[in-house]
């Protein structure tokens, strides 16, 4: 034994601490406490692992020392057991002359038991003092102890209340079920022999002491070993009877049932009618437990036994538990769930100790009656998957940048595991922004992201007054400037928040549709960056639903995740079963990785059959062996499927077959009704099952909500109940209150999707395209009215699901197609192409027959936006189709020159260089203006004085304030020829300045172009590679102003990019480096141009290269700039990048090197640039010059000896 323990007898133990809870209390209370309760669990978990363990010896053939206890009509366990109490130091408290000293002081073992002898009336048991051994010497000590401590202990009471509960013990006496704890009183300890205390109630553990020989052993040694086991069984029994009735012990005619022929036996002087519990009621109850037919009629010991400790408080699961072990040896009360092992009995004992809300209260069966079923959250419990996101949060938002998908079969629980993570960001003080991509909303452009962006524009709103929101919002201003109306178009709230300038809305109208997209990726990425760095707190988004993601909000989020943004999390849920590996996400995430990104992804399967039982377990409030043959049957039928296992316990429930029983206070059930039910193999036919018992008015408004998607706004639906004369408002209210519809930030949502899937699979095929049709027909008006643009793409949606076949009368068919029309336009101005070109191909299905003949226009327009939506999705399959419509059908050349400009441009894209520079010359040829192919020195000579004369006389000032280009032809030509500029200077340097020679003449014959900025900067950089440096810088500087008066944020990169060029021949190059080449890549990313975006890089880390003292600082930039290329998936300026990056390395003298030579041969050979191909050449020659290498510097010097000359006044002009 441990010294720090105290060994007492049950019997004493419990005699102690029900008479020191009782004094505490004013009197022995009738309900037992929750001290004593817990206490007595420790005791009884402690007794049955020894049983236990003693049983696995005995089947190892290891004797047991229990062996020697007595089993059956003998036996009396309760004399055997030991109860060890934890003891502390005790320090005898000073005596005060105010009060008693016995209140403070604890009683010895003496006095304890002195006090604790019973009064004449309570004898009766073979230990108590008889009557005729009562004297007054006894009666007059004893009056006098109690006088002491009671007098002691009302004096502390100064309230008239608590003195009170010494006249009105029943008043104060209260339910475990009710009380969460007791405190402990001072009387729960004694003082032992060596000074120490001892707290009745912080029992540590329990054993039985077996006797010294197996004399008094009644052992059967002829019975079979699961015999003796059941008895056992209802030994430990007889002992919990004793230990929780607080020391009944219990009848002899029970005790004797272990030995007994019969289960039942009558006790005369113990009947029903004195437990309060209605004869017939319980008459009923008998019957269906008992079994057959035959069994004894008289009321059962064990059931007596059951409703006896029920009148003295016990919670109904601990009176189950000892009823179920009382009556192990024949179950004829408590059927399959009385005890067969000792394991079960420590398992629910475990169950009530530490799950006692569960497991060991009595239900509320009033609140149950009235509720039903509740399953509340038990049902997707995660535990595990949800520690290994928030750990990655935590990660993410502290010391690294991560990602976390939830991928799972539809059911699983992938949300309701998303929503926790919300909660816990929201707990942790972060912002949790969330959105959910729809299967039948994916043509409105940026839908979830929209909503969730919507969300944090609600908190800035809110909090606007507040010092971080003024700061985010001015940053916001300054992040995204102008360009502020594009984003405004996605995220519609911000206009609540950001100033945005008139004017600029329709700036870019002609811009190039990849470059539109881009520049939209670009803002988004920049408002991310704003609200997480300008935030206190961190941002989660989470984005539900992406295996249905549009393709545009997919290529947003492989800009956005490739940022590692600080204090930003992403977070998104997907159905496993339907992302492809062809799909954008997967792609997406493919993309991620190979940027080094960890994402972490948490797989939801269904549940095993052990975890399925453990919830139907906690569900149910039963022990998971009661409930098992249940969970096996839900099992079979469900797959372990949470969502279906959830829809199935409420489908039982509703039904009967699963219900409450009065008189036995818990949750029953039919199993052979639920096994024989015929169930569906699919969670949504079982949902349809649900919603065909509803009204007829609340299944049609279930359907009409479910053609709008997941989710409606509200006003949708009002509108369509006003204008229509359909009854929805008040019988989806009805869905609400069934748990099938929740509203939400004004919108109504479903569930769940699958719930939305089965009431949309209950609408006939032919009504609803018929529905779909009337439905869009009458928002459209409505968004047209009010210009609700996100309105507009309900309705042309819904219109789109009808389809041609649901329009009766065909002169629509037209009219079909302008909404398709209009919806499109909005959409790229949103530079959602993905969306757009979704409606311009729905428009393009609604077009009659004849309709090139007559409807020339709206067909033109519906297939030149298509080409234009295809290059920017890169759908390139399409495009000659789409492009050959406009060829065969034009009716002049003018209106062919859109198709053949988006031709050229999907040439180039697809590194067609030639072929688009044969197509450029083609067309301007026949715009009138001829380029040479080539060109003589002489030629070019007479070209530039021919475009000074133009030039000379007129200022800077009065080329900013010259008039504006009209003549259509001539701005296609400027077009063609600003994509013609960076197109010659890679592969055709001799072509190139007749091109910029060209743009300049236009521009002063013809006025200015938004592109004539472009012409002004390749001539400035002309004028200073022949010599004219000081007047070419005046020309680069003249198209900077440009950019500005002309609002050409577009070609804003590429003429920073050209002009940094110059001015670093006049400025010096460090102001070059951290002004202009920064300025130039903002500039691009800002305008969606990347590729002049990694060029401007590539030139800054090029010219830190050459001024940079410190390689070092030089290599972590050539790093930074490889990162961002891969990120943008430029190749070409990647090439560029990697001699520099290697030449860098090898300066350093490190061994390993960044490329390999196949890698940079590979990169050569892609770029197919002759530029390329002499910086290798040159590289080599640096680098055998710089290391001394003078035979590889004799072979490059003479392939490359201009280049060589330029190293060598480098080398000394750098001393």
């Amino acid at each position: 034994m441990e010294s720090n323990l105290e060994s007492i007898s049950l019997r004493k133990w419990i005699k102690a601490a029900v008479d020191s809870i009782g004094r505490f209390n004013g009197g022995i209370p009738r309900d037992l406490s929750s001290a004593y309760l817990t206490a007595s669990l420790t005791i009884a978990i402690s007794l049955s692992e020894q049983v236990s363990q003693a049983e696995s010896f005995a089947e190892l053939g290891v004797p047991s020392e229990l062996a020697l206890l007595p089993i059956g009509a003998d036996s009396d366990w309760a004399e055997f057991v030991m109860i060890c109490l934890n003891r502390t130091s005790h320090d005898a408290p000073q005596k005060s002359p105010d009060r008693h000293d016995n209140y403070a002081q604890e009683v010895s073992w003496e006095e304890y038991e002195l006090l604790n002898q019973p009064m004449p009336h309570e004898t009766g048991t073979n230990d108590s003092i008889s009557v005729a051994d009562w004297d007054e010497d006894n009666a007059r000590g004893v009056d006098e102890q109690l006088i002491t401590f009671l007098t002691a202990f009302e004096a502390d009471e100064s309230e008239a209340g608590e003195a009170a509960a010494h006249t009105h013990p029943e008043a104060y006496s209260q339910s475990p079920v009710s009380r969460a704890a007791d405190a402990q009183p001072e009387f729960s300890r004694v003082v032992t022999s060596e000074g120490e205390s001892v707290d009745y109630l912080n029992v540590h553990s329990a054993y039985i002491r077996c006797p010294k020989s197996d004399k008094s052993s009644t052992f059967n040694r002829d019975t079979d070993a699961s015999s003796n086991k059941l008895q056992r069984i209802f030994s430990v029994g007889l002992v919990f009877y004793e230990l929780f009735s607080r020391g009944e012990v219990p009848p002899p005619d029970l005790v004797a049932l272990a030995s007994s022929d019969r289960a039942f036996l009558s006790l005369p002087n113990w009947t029903l009618t004195e437990s309060g519990v209605p004869d017939e009621v319980m008459q009923s109850d008998l019957k269906r437990r008992r079994g057959p037919a035959g069994a004894s009629k008289d009321v059962g010991l064990c059931q007596l036994a059951f409703e006896y400790l029920k009148l003295m408080g016990l919670p109904g699961p601990l009176c189950n538990l000892i009823l179920n072990m009382l009556d192990c040896v024949y179950g004829d009360f408590s059927g399959t769930e009385c005890y067969t092992k000792m394991v079960d009995v420590i398992s629910d004992l475990n169950l009530m100790k530490d799950k006692p809300d569960k497991f060991l209260r009595d239900l509320d069966l009033e609140i149950l009656s009235m509720r039903g079923l509740d399953l509340g959250d038990t049902v997707f419990s995660r535990e595990d998957k949800l520690a290994s996101i928030e750990a990655c949060y935590r990660r993410s938002v502290s010391e690294s940048y991560e990602l976390a998908i939830i991928t799972g079969e539809s059911g699983t629980g992938k949300s309701w595991l998303a929503r926790r993570v919300g909660t816990f960001v929201a707990g942790q003080g972060g912002l949790f922004l969330s959105g959910k991509f729809d299967q039948m909303k994916q043509v409105t452009p940026f839908s979830a992201l929209a909503s969730a962006f919507d969300q944090y524009c609600d908190v800035l709103i809110r909090e606007k007054e507040s010092n971080w929101a003024k700061q985010a919002i001015y940053k916001l201003n300054v992040a995204l400037g102008r360009d502020s109306c594009h984003l405004i178009k996605v995220i519609p709230k911000l206009k609540h928040i950001l100033s945005c300038p008139m004017g600029f809305a329709d700036s870019s109208s002609g811009q190039s549709s990849v470059n539109a997209m881009q520049r939209l990726n670009y803002l988004i990425c920049q408002f991310v960056e704003v609200i997480s760095t300008s935030s206190v707190v961190s941002v989660t988004l989470f984005l539900d639903d992406v295996q249905w993601a549009d393709a545009a909000s997919i290529l947003v989020l492989n800009q956005l995740l490739a940022k590692r943004h600080n204090k930003f999390f992403f977070l998104a849920c997907c159905r496993s079963m339907e992302v492809e590996d062809d799909h954008l996400f997967r792609d997406m995430i493919d993309n991620v990785h190979a940027l080094g990104i960890k994402t972490t992804v948490i797989e939801l399967s269904c549940l095993e059959k052990h975890a399925l039982n453990q919830m139907v377990s906690d569900l149910l409030c039963l022990p998971p062996r009661i409930v098992r043959s249940l969970s096996e049957i839900i099992y079979t039928k469900t797959k372990g499927n949470p969502l279906f296992f959830a829809q199935l316990l409420l489908s039982l429930n509703r039904d009967g077959l699963l219900r409450l029983s009065l008189s036995r206070q818990r949750w029953v059930w039919d199993e052979e009704e639920i096994q024989s039910m015929k169930i569906p193999d699919d969670v949504a036919l079982c949902f349809t099952n649900g919603i065909s018992k509803l009204p007829i008015e609340v299944q049609s408004a279930l359907r009409t909500l479910s053609m709008f998607g997941a989710s409606s706004k509200c006003s949708y639906i009002e509108a369509l109940e006003s204008h229509l004369n359909l009854k929805l408002i008040k019988p989806l209210k009805v869905a609400m209150s069934e748990g099938l519809v929740n509203e939400r930030r004004g919108s109504l949502h479903f569930c769940h999707d699958r719930i939305q899937e089965a009431s949309y699979a209950m609408i006939e095929n032919n009504d609803r395209c018929r529905d779909h049709l009337m439905f869009g027909l009458c928002l459209v008006k409505l968004s047209l009215d009010t210009g609700d643009n996100e309105m507009l793409f309900t309705a042309v949606n819904q219109i789109n699901f009808g389809g041609p076949a649901a329009v009766s009368d065909k002169q629509e068919y037209t009219t079909m197609a302008r909404y398709n029309l209009l919806a499109g336009n909005i959409a790229m101005g949103m530079s959602d192409f993905s969306s757009a070109y979704s409606f311009f191909a729905f428009g393009i299905e609604f077009l009659p027959p004849g309709h090139w003949k007559n409807h020339y226009q709206l067909s033109l327009e519906l297939f030149e936006l298509a080409s234009k939506s295809t290059l920017a999705i890169g759908n390139i399959q399409r495009l000659p189709i789409l492009s050959s419509e406009v060829m065969d059908n034009a009716r002049c050349f003018e209106d062919e020159l859109n198709t053949h400009f988006i031709i050229m441009s999907s040439l180039s894209y697809a590194s067609k260089i030639p072929e688009a520079l044969e197509k450029g010359n083609r067309i301007l040829s026949r715009l009138g203006e001829d380029i040479p192919i080539n060109p003589s020195q002489d030629a070019l000579d007479e070209q530039i004085q021919q475009t000074q004369s133009l030039i000379r006389g007129i200022s800077e000032s009065d080329i900013l304030n010259y008039k504006l280009m009209t003549d259509n032809i001539k701005l296609e030509a400027m077009k063609f020829l600003a994509h013609l500029e960076s197109i010659t200077v890679m592969i055709k340097p001799s072509v190139h300045p007749f091109v910029t020679l060209k743009m300049v003449q236009l521009t002063m014959l013809y006025g200015l172009s938004p592109v004539s900025p472009i012409g002004f900067v390749y001539f400035g950089s002309l004028l200073a590679n022949r010599g004219s440096i000081r007047l070419g810088h005046r020309f680069t500087l003249l198209a900077k102003d440009l950019l500005e008066k002309l609002e050409a944020g577009e070609v804003a990169g590429e003429v920073i990019c050209v002009a940094t060029e110059v001015v670093r021949f006049i400025e010096p190059l460090q102001a070059a480096i951290e002004s202009l080449a920064i300025q130039g890549e903002s500039a691009a990313m800002a305008g969606g141009d990347i590729r002049w975006a990694c060029i401007n890089r590539l030139q800054y880390c090029t010219m830190m290269f050459w001024a940079c003292p410190s390689l070092s600082v030089v290599y972590d930039k050539f790093c930074e700039a490889s990162r961002f290329m891969k990120e943008q998936h430029h190749r070409a300026s990647l090439s560029f990048m990697l001699p520099f990056q290697e030449t860098t390395l090898i300066l350093m003298g490190c061994e390993t090197k960044a490329v390999t030579e196949d890698e940079l041969s590979s990169s050569s050979h892609e770029s197919r640039s002759p530029r390329h191909v002499m910086l290798l050449f040159f590289h080599k020659l640096y680098r055998s010059f710089m290391l001394e290498n003078h035979s590889m510097l004799k072979e490059y010097a003479e392939i490359l000896p201009e280049h060589f000359n330029f190293i060598v006044r480098h080398v000394i002009h750098c001393g």
